[in-house]
């Protein structure tokens, strides 16, 4: 760094360590800060044809004749999973119960029998639990699980099912302001935008850096924000956020995010920093929004 950055980078920390707390701070995100989706992955399955279905088992399940069931596996598995189910009962029931795996196609019409699994739960006394499953292949199609129930005496009692969508692993993720310019005693709200296909960790702590000659010079002391998941397809459910000080000079800055990107069975770590770059304009000069981005008045 030559002498002048240095210089320029004192000044500015000075001033922004000397700003009283802006009352920006306390500014409540906006709707451009809840998640949105941004492509949808499961379209395809919407349009198989209905099944009864059973919840995540991660949600709480309703009671079937006594009997907790749930589907274990989310319907959008990057790279491959698991599906099946989930059974456990306080009183064993006693029921046949037949799992089948298939690859489907966009009718729901089967293309290829994958397996077959036949349980007694009598004969798993004194278990209170199963979980009846299958590995999904990692290659991209649509699965479906089914889940038959028989009696002891072989009367069929019910017939669930899910479908799955296994898609292969993409990485696109950026980091978004709310604006393109601010004034001092304004508030940078940034999100994290993914459509790729992908599984997304932010969060902890993010940097504002600002542009000194041809150089990016991170200021002292990063924020924190909390950690934060983003789904594929998705934008986070919340912001970073910037109050800037009514005193930060004007000039070209950048908010700075790690994140961390990963999927099933992926062993390499992937944190990419994202950068959101933005101006701060004298508090008289107009302020401009970011194309397609919502517009807000910003006072000074």
């Amino acid at each position: 760094m030559n002498i002048a950055s240095q210089a320029g980078i004192a000044l500015l920390v000075l001033s922004l360590l000397g700003a009283p707390s802006p009352a920006a701070a306390s500014e409540p995100e906006p709707p451009f800060c809840k998640s949105t989706t941004l492509h949808d992955y499961l379209t395809p399955l919407k349009r198989l044809p209905k099944l009864r279905e059973l919840p995540f088992r991660r949600v709480r399940e309703p009671r079937f004749r006594g009997v907790h069931i749930g589907a274990a596996g989310p319907s959008l598995a990057v790279n491959g999973g698991k599906a099946g189910y989930q059974l456990q009962w306080d009183t064993n029931p006693r029921w046949d119960i037949t799992v089948t795996f298939a690859r489907v196609d966009g009718n729901g019409e089967v293309v290829q029998r994958i397996g077959q699994r036949h349980l007694r739960l009598g004969e798993l006394a004194p278990a209170l639990i199963t979980e009846p499953g299958f590995a999904l292949p990692g290659k991209p199609a649509i699965y479906r699980t089914t889940l038959a129930i028989r009696s002891s005496t072989g009367r069929k009692l019910a017939e669930f099912g899910n479908y799955y969508r296994v898609i292969r692993p993409t990485v696109h993720v950026r980091l978004v302001p709310d604006a393109t310019v601010y004034r001092p005693g304004t508030t940078l709200f940034a999100r994290i935008e993914n459509p790729g296909a992908a599984f997304v960790l932010f969060g902890d702590g993010y940097a504002i850096e600002v542009l000194e000659g041809d150089s990016w010079m991170e200021l002292p002391d990063p924020l924190v924000t909390p950690l934060s998941f983003v789904a594929p397809g998705t934008t986070g459910s919340h912001c970073i956020t910037f109050p800037i000080p009514t005193s930060m000079p004007t000039g070209r800055y950048r908010a700075a995010q790690e994140t961390v990107i990963s999927w099933p069975f992926e062993r390499r770590e992937k944190r990419p920093i994202l950068r959101a770059e933005f101006e701060v304009a004298a508090a008289a000069a107009p302020v401009s929004t970011a194309a397609g981005r919502r517009t807000r008045h910003r006072a000074s």
